[in-house]
């Protein structure tokens, strides 16, 4: 053989290694050369964190430029239905997985992660003339009654004895719940079915409920809209929703020592050190007992496959690397916004989940784009 038939010999067999060295190598990164550029994602579900969500994933896309991720907000049940239809690549819920609906899911996938993402806070908000929109206390016991329809006016003496010295008006109250299958519904009845046992045994807490009382709005900013243009109108929604609405926001008394507590980042971060893992069906952190509390905190989560097999592998990458992204750099965000990030410990028992995501047999590590 001739120097030059060598030559080129030795130059395809090195091609070929290096081929080799690079498709047997590990998971993370991009399948092309120079750094990882992300690839686009869908997801669905909760309207209680969509505003830190779309600041995360406008803001993620600074490190990944192809990761562009489309999420629409409709609700947890739609979230919770549409990952278990595998229509999206993540799902997003307030509210737990059921056993049914952890039944429900593919068994290929290897089961689901529950990832919590940040905390926040559920809202009693009102409008109503003549009312100051701070200060204003509400109890258990009572905001159920509201919301069971017994008590009609704002002038009623459960609500006077909570709010001693000031001056009531007698218009009637209009109830307003969530018409969608909702987180923040769960969180909210889950609160009043701890605090009431007429609520628990006459409607219970769940996604959706049979109201007993009231009008139904989608969404959390439906529910924010319609209480913002009726004089006299109660209900509940996200604590970020209710901020950026102007809406009155009322102090929750706390069972475990008698104070009223109005919502702020720092008292639901009070309350999120409670949270526990294994994530579980009945896992919340509401009427923590820590000081300052505010007693009708949650958590949020991201639904995601363990097996991501179904999608590309730079998808794979982009959702592993964006998970990590959240939990870590992503955390600064939240205050801004009105939520309150993971406290110490649950942030790291969070990232610490990560590892269980496999692409097609293989754990996926965060790329160096996250981690530089």
């Amino acid at each position: 053989m001739n120097k030059l038939g060598r030559s080129g010999s030795l130059m395809t067999l090195t091609l070929a290694v290096s081929v080799l060295a690079v498709a047997c190598g590990s998971t993370s990164g991009s399948t092309t050369a120079g750094p990882f550029k992300g690839a686009g994602l869908t997801g669905a579900g909760a309207t209680f964190p969509a505003p830190i969500y779309a600041k995360w994933f406008k803001d993620f896309q600074q490190v990944e430029s192809g990761a562009k991720i489309n999420y629409q907000a409709i609700g947890s049940g739609g979230g919770v239905g549409q990952i278990t239809a595998q229509t999206v690549d993540f799902g997003a819920s307030d509210a737990p997985l059921k056993d049914q609906e952890i039944s429900a899911l593919p068994s290929a996938r290897g089961g689901i992660l529950e990832i919590p993402t940040v905390l926040g806070g559920v809202v009693v908000a009102f409008n109503v003339t003549g009312v100051q929109k701070s200060g204003f206390r509400l109890d258990g016991p009572t905001t159920a009654d509201i919301f069971l329809g017994k008590v009609k006016t704002w002038s009623d003496q459960e609500i006077a004895t909570l709010n001693p010295g000031v001056s009531l008006p007698s218009t009637p109250i209009s109830v307003v719940h969530r018409s969608d299958e909702s987180g923040t519904t769960k969180v909210f009845t889950s609160w009043l079915s701890a605090e009431s046992p007429e609520w628990q045994s006459k409607v219970g807490a769940d996604k959706s409920v049979q109201w007993p009382t009231g009008t139904g709005a989608d969404q959390n900013d439906g529910v924010a809209a319609n209480i913002a243009q009726n004089d006299g109108s109660i209900g509940y929604l996200s604590f970020d929703f209710a901020v950026n609405a102007g809406l009155g926001i009322a102090d929750i008394e706390r069972d475990s020592d008698g104070q009223f507590v109005p919502p702020s980042v720092s008292a639901i971060s009070a309350a999120g050190g409670i949270l526990k893992f294994p994530i579980s069906s009945d896992t919340n952190i509401l009427n923590s007992a820590a000081t300052g509390a505010y007693p009708i905190s949650s958590t949020t989560y991201l639904l995601i496959y363990k097996k991501l097999d179904p999608l590309s592998q730079d998808q794979a990458q982009t959702l592993v690397d964006f998970l990590y992204w959240a939990l870590t750099k992503g955390q600064a965000e939240v205050k801004a916004l009105n939520y309150s990030q993971l406290p110490p410990g649950i942030d790291q028992q969070a990232l610490s989940l990560l590892p269980q995501l496999t692409y097609k047999g293989k754990v996926l590590d965060p790329s160096s784009t996250v981690k530089a």
